[in-house]
């Protein structure tokens, strides 16, 4: 009987019958050898291989030892263990944080040893390879080929096992794995040169056939960013004027933010490019002054490297192709560059030949719907006068919306005016018509009475149907959709205009969305005149005439609104007679900023209010546009307004835009008096625009400003009639004196501030009638929190305040992985407040405060709460043994918030707990 030699073979067996590989150079000099070939293969930053000893242990045979490396394995060779293939960003199984470097994880495994389960699974070694910063993922040839190598050194080793003779099988081993892995790059090669002339052939193919432009290029920029191996392509073009490049196709991650940028011919490397007609390759982008780093700037996008040839036909330079970000390598070659040129130049001739065709289309095209829009908002305009009652120009409206907005379904849904809490609708698919009514409780909590409560329009450009569970929101808002809320002249919401599923089956885009508002307020106009007229034919006397003008006027100025933010609001607007020809609105948009508007109307009497409704329904309008800016919406306001203006009549008007989160105020001037900021040292600026008022004359350029603000600071939106007041001896009020009476009381809220203003006024003039409307808007900055609200300690209030956190942040359009950080630490904050630190206590109505500041490169959160008080000494470290043994539990809260945030910080001040967290951006 033959004895074999267990003590000589690489691969040992344990008495449980699992594997382990011996100690010893024999195994160290194989593994050393196939981890560099591993790395070479898949161009690895660094990788391991490690084995378990006899008694059970991890043991690293070859590579570097470090932590990433030795928790992979770890996890490899427990029970969950598999082989794996790990983007960057996801998150391990092994880890709770997602990995800054792709994985890639291998297992040596026995799998036919014995027929026992134990040995089927057995896994004797582990490779493991982390990719660099720089690249997304290992290539999932590449991972294959490695597993596939690693069943052929296990069938090596097994042969090891099986013959007790290690010296043959390790020159075996040696050999086989440097073949094979030679063979796989080999391999790998040979497959990227077919890719390559296939991608070609594909992309000549499709230059010759393709009439779309917008395809072609992004059909172009596909297959360079996969041939070239980048994270990005561009194609960017020259405008009319050629001094300037834009971006038509961009493929990448931050695409929406560059498509908006414009790059001038001689800078940057685009704008070089052009100038030159060099192709040009820039492997250390961020130290080169030649690249254009405003495009990184207003992307949040890192360049670190870019390629980069000019399109070229007819002897024209017409654009320019990039490529930009190596994934899986450090730089471009010179190999790349020839391949590019090809991409260029066949593709400069398809996009000059397409884009003359394509453009000829898109004309037809625009030109088509243009009069399409017209023709409906016409005959919307003609079912607005000839209706006789609010029935039929609710069938009228819904049809016209159907058509024009190409919609299968569409719906009108008003409050109802005969009935308190019910609700009309007027349903209609193209089809078939139908008027329901539903009482407020039967259809509460829809997301189309949700939207009409709250007054916040709906665009849902995704087709797919939502799992809606009440029967009004899965009849009327199937696949995308649009949800437009009705406002009366008085800012109050009265109903909705809802269309869904296109009958082309084509998203909704905002060019619906605009048609869509600009329906609703020509719809609304109807609907209101119904009313107007109703109650005009009940007035007979010129005093009951005026009540209605005045009760307009009362609609048109919005409704006392709470804002969370470090401003506080002080208006007041006292007309000089019955009818006031001045008038104010404000509007805080979703993303957590503001408009403000004051204005002032030629004329008095009811003309002139009928006149300012008209006026301020447009500019409001227009004002919810948030893409808007002031100069734009004085521009369009204007166009508007003077179509409706009659006898001369003309509005002067002050706009501004305020985001609290970069205390920025932009503003713009129709005609309208100086305004003033003051300062918080007491100095002061006017503010002036360029411009003349509103309905005057057909066209007109508008030009404002932009300032920043500092917590103490004061800004004044008034009219006339804060200053030209006179007292006896025919003195004027002043400018200068309405400033130092302000001054005089910026220690008093706003609201009193304004109201004691306005009282020294008609003190001044010693009690005689009114010169002219009073009209006073002021904004006291108090600090530098931008965002403020307090919420009630429950579980339920937990989104709620997520919510908040994220409306916050969401318009300085941070990374996602700050934003995730930030919003994780922010939950658990709350969290722990609503389960810990009032838990066992007595408060009735236990709430905390939330706080938010931004600054340029930071967000800092500030939690205030009555709980009980915190000790950090008493709380451990985590230990997951301790968790998973159950000897204690908890501890992750803490850790992970401290681990998120860069400065957190406790402490109590008069019974309250103060939690400050902040983050840096940079």
């Amino acid at each position: 009987m033959t004895h074999i030699k267990k003590q000589e073979t690489l691969l040992r067996s344990r008495s449980d019958g699992s594997f382990f590989l011996e100690e010893g150079l024999g195994v160290s000099s194989i593994f050393d050898s196939f981890l560099r070939e591993a790395i070479a293969l898949t161009h690895a930053d660094l990788g391991g291989i490690f084995s378990t000893t006899e008694s059970a242990n991890i043991r690293q045979i070859s590579g570097r030892n470090e932590r990433e490396l030795i928790e992979a394995a770890h996890w490899a060779f427990s029970q969950s263990g598999k082989d794996l293939l790990l983007e960057r960003g996801k998150t391990p199984p092994w880890a709770k944080s997602p990995s800054n470097y792709p994985l890639l994880v291998v297992r040596l495994k026995v799998d036919d040893l014995d027929s026992t389960a134990q040995a089927k699974r057995a896994s004797y070694a582990v490779l493991v390879l982390q990719g660099k910063t720089t690249a997304d993922r290992f290539s999932k040839t590449d991972f294959e080929l490695l597993r596939t190598t690693c069943k052929t050194v296990g069938r090596l080793l097994k042969e090891s096992h099986v013959s007790g003779d290690a010296s043959l099988v390790t020159l075996s081993l040696l050999a086989t794995t440097q073949l094979v892995l030679e063979a796989a790059q080999a391999k790998r090669q040979s497959e990227r040169f077919d890719f390559l002339l296939t991608e070609v052939i594909r992309v000549s193919g499709l230059i010759n056939s393709s009439l779309d432009l917008s395809q072609l290029l992004e059909a172009i920029m596909l297959s360079s960013k996969t041939v070239f191996r980048t994270e990005a392509c561009s194609v960017l073009l020259l405008d009319e004027s050629k001094e300037y490049l834009y971006f038509h196709t961009v493929l990448g991650e931050k695409s929406e933010a560059v498509t908006k940028m414009q790059v001038p011919v001689g800078k940057g490397v685009a704008g070089l490019v052009v100038r030159e007609r060099k192709p040009m390759i820039i492997n250390d982008a961020q130290n080169d002054d030649r690249v254009y780093k405003e495009v990184d700037k207003a992307s949040q996008f890192t360049t670190r490297n870019i390629m980069a040839a000019p399109l070229v036909a007819n002897d024209e330079v017409i654009g320019v192709i990039e490529a930009i970000n190596t994934v899986d390598r450090e730089k471009f070659t010179g190999e790349d560059l020839e391949l590019f040129l090809s991409f260029s130049g066949t593709s400069a001739l398809a996009i000059q030949k397409t884009g003359l065709l394509q453009n000829l289309e898109n004309a037809n095209k625009d030109l088509r719907k243009k009069v399409s829009e017209l023709e409906s908002l016409f005959d919307l305009s003609q079912a607005v006068s000839l209706s006789t009652n609010r029935l039929g120009l609710v069938r009228k409206s819904i049809r016209l919306i159907i058509r024009e907005l190409d919609a299968s379904v569409a719906g009108i849904f008003l409050y109802s005016l005969s009935k308190e809490n019910f609700i009309n609708c007027a349903y209609y698919d193209g089809e078939t018509e139908k008027i329901d009514r539903f009482s407020e409780d039967e259809i509460s909590g829809t997301q189309v009475i949700s939207s009409v409560i709250e007054g916040l329009p709906v665009l849902k450009r995704d087709i797919l149907d939502q799992p809606f569970p009440h029967e009004l929101d899965r009849r009327y808002l199937k696949g995308s959709y649009i949800i437009v809320p009705l406002f009366l002249s008085s800012g109050e919401p009265y109903g909705a205009l809802t269309v869904a599923d296109r009958k082309d089956k084509l998203s909704y885009q905002d060019s619906d969305f605009r048609l869509l508002q600009t329906m609703a307020s020509q719809f609304t106009k109807g609907f209101e005149a119904f009313r107007l007229r109703t109650e005009m034919l009940e007035k007979k006397a010129i005093q009951q005439e005026m009540e209605i003008t005045r009760k307009i006027q009362q609609n048109i100025l919005p409704s006392e609104k709470v804002f969370h933010s470090n401003f506080d609001l002080g208006i007041l607007s006292v007309p000089a007679k019955d009818v006031s020809g001045d008038f104010y609105d404000y509007y805080q948009y979703s993303d957590g900023q503001y408009s403000f508007l004051i204005a002032d109307v030629s004329g008095k009497s009811l003309p002139a209010a009928l006149f300012m409704a008209m006026s301020s329904s447009i500019i409001r309008t227009l004002a919810r546009n948030h893409d808007l800016s002031p100069e734009e919406i004085l521009r369009q306001g204007n166009e508007l307004i003077f179509e409706d203006s009659h006898f001369g009549m003309f509005v002067t008007a002050f706009f501004i835009h305020y985001n609290p989160s970069l205390f920025t105020i932009e503003y713009a001037s129709a005609g309208h008096n100086d305004q003033v900021w003051i300062k918080e040292d007491g100095s002061y600026e006017l503010l002036k625009g360029q411009g003349p008022p509103l309905g005057v004359i057909p066209t007109a350029k508008y030009k404002g400003g932009n300032f920043t603000v500092k917590p103490g600071d004061i800004f004044v939106l008034y009219t006339d009639g804060a200053v030209e007041e006179k007292d006896a001896q025919g003195n004027e009020f002043g400018l200068e004196r309405m400033i130092e009476e302000i001054k005089s009381r910026r220690h008093l809220p706003a609201r009193k501030i304004v109201e004691e203003l306005y009282a020294t006024i008609r003190s001044f003039s010693s009690g005689k009638e009114p010169f002219d409307d009073f009209t006073v808007l002021l904004l006291k900055y108090n600090n530098d929190f931008q965002f403020f609200r307090t919420f009630d300690a429950n579980t339920g209030q937990i989104p709620i305040f997520r919510e908040f956190i994220y409306d916050a942040i969401k318009v300085r359009n941070l990374p996602d992985f700050l934003r995730d950080d930030i919003l994780l630490a922010g939950d658990e904050a709350a969290t722990n407040i609503v389960m810990h630190g009032y838990k066992d206590t007595l408060l009735r109505n236990p709430k905390f405060d939330c706080k938010i500041r931004f600054t340029e490169d930071s967000i800092t959160i500030v939690l205030t709460d009555s709980g009980k008080g915190f000790d950090r000494t008493n709380v451990k470290d985590p230990s997951i043994e301790e968790n998973l043994t159950g000897k204690r539990k908890g501890g992750f809260g803490v850790y992970l918030i401290e681990t998120l945030m860069d400065v957190v910080d406790y402490k109590m001040e008069e019974g309250r707990n103060i939690l400050t967290l902040q983050k840096f951006f940079r």
